[in-house]
């Protein structure tokens, strides 16, 4: 009885030793996936650390904006009430803007405390608000609550009175626009 035991057992050692081989095949193969897997997710990460450090540097660059103008300015009562604001692009490196596009909107200027406010119309849609300073003859402004990691300022100078001139520039992570202002105010 002895001699039909160790065939069998042979058979049955050679047969487990068959599956250990197509299991180590699945086991590289997960192992090489795994790999991969962790590949991509650091690359993820390696590009979501640069996105974090382009918004750190926009909002290093809003709050030294903010600071700027925060500081004591002058009221001056000729800003108070509404203007007609033409803007023409004149620089520009932003896809979807043009040199000479132009637009206007509604400027409704006021001020609270040492800040003036100025609410942005495109007809009768209220799309911005600014918060700025006026002192040494210079109204400078910046968006209050900026949107899409875009930094929005502009300045303007009195050319008359009821005229006023200046630029405007969106600042984003990789382009800027730059427009020319005229404004000049409704009675």
């Amino acid at each position: 009885m002895k001699p039909i035991y160790i065939p069998i057992l042979l058979l049955l050692i050679f047969f487990q030793s068959c599956g250990l081989n197509e299991r180590e095949k699945n086991l590289k193969k997960q192992q090489q996936e795994t790999a991969q897997k962790e590949q991509e997710l650091l690359a993820w990460e390696q590009r979501l650390k640069l996105k974090e450090q382009e918004l750190d540097h926009i909002k290093l660059s809003l709050d030294s904006a903010k600071k700027q103008i925060d500081s004591v300015g002058v009221h001056n009562p000729a800003l108070i009430g509404k203007w007609t604001v033409k803007m023409t692009c004149t620089e520009t490196t932003c896809e979807g803007s043009a040199l000479g596009d132009t637009k206007t909107e509604q400027w409704e200027m006021s001020y609270k405390d040492n800040n003036v406010i100025v609410k942005a119309y495109a007809g009768p849609v209220l799309i911005r608000v600014y918060i700025g300073s006026y002192k040494n003859d210079v109204l400078k402004i910046v968006d209050e609550k900026p949107n899409s990691g875009a930094l929005i300022s502009a300045t303007l100078n009195f050319t008359g009175a009821e005229k006023m001139e200046g630029s405007r520039e969106i600042q984003q992570k990789d382009c800027k626009i730059v427009y020319a202002l005229n404004a000049r105010k409704l009675k």
